[in-house]
């Protein structure tokens, strides 16, 4: 992680040339550049210590910019986690911006937003459709919201769709499970739509899936 942080700070990528449990090899990922780290356990582990390093960085650090290929979701918790233990508010804007600062990089909004369901919510999350009622707009929002440990609500995906239909769940389920940071078990929530009903186990075949008491009772009613 620490190898991690310092490529990413100074805008460069690496490659291992040899990694197990005794000994760490990395190189530049461009190989006609001479930057080199070799590192070995210290006693039995877990700590390295590093045994020869080459930190000539020849290739110009050109990926100093708005992204870099290590920013994995991983790395995300493992930046900020720290910061939000001591501030249990800690917005996502204030991930962007700090991380912007101190790696000189910015992350997808969706990272953050991401990571504030992880370790912020409960393991469920609410499904529904709301129609876009503006004679200009046409379409509906798909979105997916959590409950905080204030018990406000916390908007963790959106999107916008012509219609709520199984093909557009799908689609939307497909892209939340891309960013979600771990594999906890979830408990959704829908209307008993079409859509979400049929999708959510499609997707999500492991977890859990319930039903609005409020929508149960108003199709009692209806």
């Amino acid at each position: 992680m620490e190898l991690t942080n310092y490529a990413i700070a100074r805008g460069f990528n690496w490659k291992y040339l040899n990694n197990d449990s005794v000994r760490l090899t990395v190189r530049c990922y461009v190989d006609v550049f001479p930057w080199r780290l070799h590192a070995s356990v210290v006693y039995e582990g877990p700590e390295f210590a590093i045994k020869s390093l080459n930190n000539i960085h020849s290739c110009g650090c050109d990926i100093m910019s708005d992204g870099h290929p290590r920013t994995s979701k991983k790395w995300v918790e493992n930046a900020v986690k720290g910061k939000l233990v001591d501030k249990p508010t800690y917005r996502e804007s204030e991930m962007m911006r700090d991380i912007r600062r101190d790696y000189g990089i910015s992350i997808p909004y969706h990272q953050a937003s991401t990571y504030g369901f992880e370790v912020g919510c409960r393991p469920m999350l609410f499904l529904d459709g709301t129609h876009i009622k503006q004679h200009r707009v046409q379409g509906v929002i798909l979105a997916a919201s959590a409950l905080n440990g204030n018990n406000e609500l916390f908007t963790v995906a959106y999107s916008i769709a012509d219609l709520e239909t199984y093909d557009n769940w799908v689609w939307f389920l497909q892209n939340l499970k891309k960013v979600l940071l771990s594999d906890r078990r979830i408990a959704f929530l829908s209307d008993r739509g079409k859509g979400p009903k049929e999708a959510i186990p499609d997707i999500f075949p492991n977890d859990h899936h319930g039903y609005c008491f409020q929508h149960i009772m108003q199709n009692f009613n209806d």
